[in-house]
């Protein structure tokens, strides 16, 4: 078909799906895709002056002077990603990668919650009284040791672990781990079925570190959220005020500090579809958009997703020079 025909073209009932897409404006690089977005609109405001008709009985409107006002956007993201949050929260962003804690001081208050420093966390440990130390274990003795076996050692949490083996300890050699064992549950060595390096009968000697400190059960006294310890009420071992030092891994995350960043001014690429009538692409630059912040941003819902409201302002691209050229947005049809 002609472009001089789908000018002409009136048949043309829409329903569109399409992506979005985004770069910083006054960039050159790619534009990067926003996620399912529930609706974008266009939305324009103007003023209207009006002469009366004062020559005529009745009177009515001699002359009208509209002008635009403002252009603008409307959108619902479904997708709350780091990148979508930020913009619509005006937020700085850094990432924090996987560790461990060792001795984070808390005070104990019964029935409350001790916050970490960290999200995300595993392998949780409480140690009451003096923040925990490390001790090391030299060539702890484990006899007759066969193949399959789970050797329990006498300390939780080791690191460090070398393990020799043979019939004395002075003919004993070091086992290599990989294809022999492994370490489970903080304080056992699971002998592999068929460890190769492992002879049936031969005795262990298991040299590790481990933390030093009052170690409390987790049974009975606390169990573990997503960035907290929640502490019992009737906690066995814990009372009020206790000092208690935790020491925990937690994997990577993302940190958005709201409200920190200047408003974000973005190129944005519409590219839809239209599922019904003409089945055919419609494609959208808009040049320049400043971006306003999420009207709401909801955390918790009784039902449903949440989503992400965003409004923008169209801004003046000067850049867009020519005639019938426009410094707000285009429109391509097919």
């Amino acid at each position: 078909m002609s472009s001089e025909n789908i000018i002409k073209r009136v048949f043309e009932p829409t329903a569109l799906v399409g992506k979005v897409s985004a770069r910083k404006y006054g960039t050159t690089g790619s534009f990067f895709p926003i996620g399912n977005t529930l609706k974008l609109t266009l939305t324009h405001a103007e003023s209207e002056e009006t002469q009366p008709n004062m020559s005529r009985l009745g009177g009515g409107v001699y002359a009208s002077l509209r002008r635009i006002t403002s252009a603008g956007i409307e959108m619902e993201l479904a997708d709350m990603s780091v990148t979508n949050i930020a913009r619509a929260s005006q937020a700085t962003v850094h990432g924090v990668e996987t560790g461990s804690v060792t001795a984070e001081q808390h005070a104990v208050q019964l029935g409350g919650k001790l916050r970490t420093a960290h999200m995300d966390i595993t392998n949780v440990r409480v140690y009451k009284g003096a923040a925990p130390g490390t001790a090391t274990v030299t060539d702890e003795e484990h006899l007759a040791v066969d193949k399959g076996d789970l050797i329990t050692l006498a300390n939780s949490d080791v690191t460090n672990v070398v393990v020799k083996t043979g019939a004395t300890l002075g003919a004993a050699t070091e086992l290599a781990a990989a294809g022999n064992y492994t370490v489970v549950n903080g304080n056992q060595i699971q002998v592999a079925a068929n460890a190769p390096g492992v002879t049936d009968g031969q005795s262990f000697w298991v040299s590790y570190q481990h933390p030093t400190g009052v170690l409390v059960p987790a049974a009975g006294n606390y169990e573990v959220d997503t960035a907290s310890v929640y502490v019992y009420p009737e906690a066995s071992n814990l009372i009020e005020g206790d000092t208690v030092f935790l020491a925990y891994d937690y994997g990577s995350y993302a940190v958005l500090e709201a409200m920190t960043a200047e408003p974000v001014e973005l190129e944005l690429l519409f590219e839809g579809l239209n599922e019904t009538g003409t089945k055919k692409p419609s494609v959208v630059d808009i040049w320049r958009v400043s971006q306003g912040v999420a009207s709401s941003i909801a955390l918790l819902a009784e039902k449903g997703f949440s989503t992400l409201p965003i409004k923008g302002t169209l801004v003046e691209d000067p850049t867009k020079t020519g005639e019938g050229i426009s410094k707000f947005y285009r429109v391509r049809k097919a």
